[in-house]
């Protein structure tokens, strides 16, 4: 079976997966890679706000951040 690719704010509370890639600029990127978002970090979803709150994340079984909705559209993980 292939592995699933979809945006950060479509996984689940609780739900795990790998920062496969990007859908934006070198602005995005330097902005997620100073959060410790980078590509082949292990990912899971803590919590999301109902409308355009916060998601929050957990980065590497490690630390917790909330980013913002528009930004966690724009992280592609790849979920197995």
């Amino acid at each position: 079976m292939q592995d699933k690719k979809i945006s950060l704010v479509m996984l689940k509370e609780g739900e795990s997966g790998t920062v496969y890639d990007f859908k934006g600029g070198k602005k995005l990127r330097r902005k997620l890679d100073s959060l410790g978002i980078r590509k082949g970090k292990e990912i899971r979803k803590v919590s999301d706000m109902v409308l355009n709150g916060p998601v929050t994340i957990q980065i590497e079984k490690s630390f917790k951040i909330a980013i913002g909705k528009g930004m966690a559209k724009k992280i592609i993980i790849k979920v197995d």
